[in-house]
């Protein structure tokens, strides 16, 4: 086929010009304002330090952890990396962040308040740290949150209401803190719930009738605690509910609560020093066991 000599020169000017566009899409620069908060990070983390350092001059993109999207930091995955110090208050800045997982590190000081304007958090991971103080007030406002895990910290204060206004959680592993007051009964709303992990706090006080009402619920882990009164009938009627881990507390269990018990469906239940293992189908006598455990957790998000 013949073509005439502007069309060659036209097709040579094409091509790299294409390939311009494409690289520059690959390295698109996220706004300085957000880089900005990640150098901060870095700094107040002690980054040179970490297990997979940031190479500071590549572009944001390629740094250990961080996803881009859209020219936005949409993802910070630095489990487990060696972190320490605190997150900087200009987290906030992150508008667009959707996955926060800064679990298993050395971070110490507060829970950053500002956190709670990520409106398009979904995944907020800071287990197995030093955080310490109360959990912010506010914390409901992330209404798009499925997995909070604060999980074996030093946080103290009482479980706020507004947790109630995470509709769509799916996952709140509280465990191994200093937790007090009592469980409000506004997490009875939380109605996509599957796992619910209280233990190894000092919540006090009576099971809400509300959690009777999380069909989802699949896990229940309440040990060590100083909860009172009895187990409302509803939860061990849940549908879904597989663990059920009370011991350790201060409920008064007659036999009416053991008979219940033994018409579950549980794959464990632990009251008191022992475990009481179930089979998936019903079974006429306890099986007893010597030991407990906790729910299995996947704290890595998959990148």
């Amino acid at each position: 086929m013949f073509y005439s000599r502007k069309h060659m020169i036209a097709k040579k000017l094409f091509w790299p010009f294409v390939f311009v566009l494409i690289s520059f899409s690959a390295y698109a620069k996220v706004p300085q304002g957000e880089k900005e908060v990640l150098l901060e990070l870095y700094r107040n983390t002690h980054g040179e330090n970490w297990t997979i350092p940031w190479s500071l001059n590549k572009p944001v993109s390629k740094w250990h952890g961080v996803e881009v999207k859209d020219d936005h930091v949409v993802g910070l995955n630095l489990f487990n990396n060696n972190l320490v110090g605190q997150l900087p208050d200009s987290m906030q800045k992150l508008k667009n962040l959707q996955v926060l997982n800064v679990a298993f590190n050395q971070l110490k000081g507060q829970i950053p308040n500002g956190i709670t304007s990520l409106k398009h958090l979904r995944v907020l991971r800071m287990g197995k740290n030093e955080l310490s103080g109360p959990i912010p007030e506010q914390i409901g406002d992330l209404r798009s949150l499925e997995i909070l895990e604060l999980f074996d910290n030093d946080l103290s204060g009482v479980l706020p209401s507004s947790m109630g206004n995470l509709i769509n959680l799916k996952f709140l592993v509280l465990s191994s803190n200093g937790l007090q007051g009592e469980i409000p009964e506004t997490i009875g709303s939380l109605s996509n719930l599957i796992g619910l992990e209280l233990g190894s706090n000092n919540i006090k006080g009576k099971i809400p009738e509300s959690l009777g009402n999380l069909t989802s619920l699949n896990r229940l882990v309440l040990f060590e605690n100083q909860l009172s009164g009895s187990v409302p009938n509803a939860i061990l009627s849940l549908p879904n509910l597989e663990l059920l881990q009370l011991q350790n507390n201060e409920f008064g269990l007659d036999l009416a609560f053991h008979e219940s018990v033994k018409k579950a469906n549980y794959a464990v239940f632990d009251v008191g020093e022992k475990t009481l293992r179930f089979d998936a189908k019903p079974i006429s006598k306890f099986d007893i066991k010597g030991e407990t455990r906790m729910a299995d957790t996947i704290f890595e998000d998959e990148e």
